[in-house]
């Protein structure tokens, strides 16, 4: 309900303004982005960082309508396609849960494990903002409401410890090829059913664990109604993704005009919304056995974006 709500008055604020407009003009602008996620980060026993949150070249491109209410003073009213998301890397010590075995049983390994990901988000994002000009320059600040329409993540996964029983060597080396809206949780008999190339097979602790050769976004949570469901909410499983669908924003910025039509802006934005559901958040570090240590973060996004782009 709150949702609604949200959207009812950000269309009503927008069909306020267009009554009061009197003259509407168009723009257009085309640029890079310089991602990333705003959040807390996991911590060490000695207090340092284990996880580190960067910047990756994203893009957008929008195009919409301007409405001037006096010369120098209007809104604009757009619709854009833009990139947002994070580089995001872990290294410390870790649990590995191995859910994937031929037998049903499970197996544990103590050890370091290392992460680089980078998460791409897409997003089709209404931004309404008002502007104010003072000679070549133009500030502007608004509020923009943005819808997912593609999540994925790309990087790379290396493990390396021993056994929780045997204390046997267990290594492990995967790429990361995540689509966070269409990946689904891979049982062991669906993984045996691929080509001999998508997936491997090792021992730990005497159980012969199947892994993909390409860890999917769920990965972590395979056969995880088996356990009760991610965190003993087993809906969560089929209903929920890492991602979510919806998110608000703020932005501001400012552009310098060339000539009287063509210009170059850079404009912030930071997120409203956490971004990240926290059924899928939990920590690295630490374990209990079988059962994943929750961490309910608050998640960003925050953009840089550079634009050039013409308005008439």
């Amino acid at each position: 309900m709150k949702l609604r709500f949200y959207i009812l008055l950000f269309l009503v604020c927008n069909m306020c303004l267009v009554s009061q407009a009197q003259e509407i003009g168009s723009t257009f602008r085309v640029g890079l982005n310089a991602p990333r996620f705003l959040g807390p980060t996991e911590k060490g026993a000695d207090g340092s960082d284990l996880e580190d949150f960067s910047t990756f070249t994203g893009f957008h491109v929008a195009g919409g309508v301007v409405f001037k209410l006096l010369d120098h003073y209007g809104f604009k009213a757009e619709l854009m396609f833009t990139q947002k998301g994070s580089r995001y890397s872990y290294e410390g010590p870790s649990t590995y849960i191995f859910t994937t075995t031929r037998s049903g049983e499970y197996a544990t390994a103590l050890g370091t494990r290392t992460i680089s990901n980078r998460v791409t988000n897409s997003y089709l994002e209404l931004p309404v903002t008002g502007y104010m000009k003072y000679g070549k320059f133009e500030l502007n600040a608004g509020f923009s409401i943005s819808v997912l329409t593609g999540s994925t993540g790309v990087g790379d996964l290396v493990f390396s410890g021993i056994s929780d029983i045997n204390n046997e060597p267990v290594e492990i080396t995967s790429l990361i090829n995540h689509n966070y809206r269409k990946d689904r949780l891979e049982f062991t008999q669906n993984i045996l059913s691929f080509q001999e190339e998508f997936y491997k097979e090792i021992t730990v602790d005497g159980e012969q664990v199947i892994l993909l050769t390409e860890e999917t976004a769920y990965a972590q949570w395979t056969d995880a109604s088996a356990l009760g469901g991610v965190f003993g909410k087993p809906e969560v499983v089929l209903e929920e993704k890492i991602y979510r669908g919806l998110d608000f924003a703020i932005n501001a910025g400012v552009s310098y005009y060339v000539s009287q039509g063509l210009f170059i802006g850079l404009t912030a934005s930071y997120g409203l919304r956490d971004v990240t559901n926290p059924y899928f958040e939990y920590s690295y570090s630490e374990s209990q056995g079988l059962n994943r240590v929750e961490r309910s973060d608050n998640d960003r996004n925050f953009v840089l974006m550079g634009s050039i782009g013409f308005s008439f």
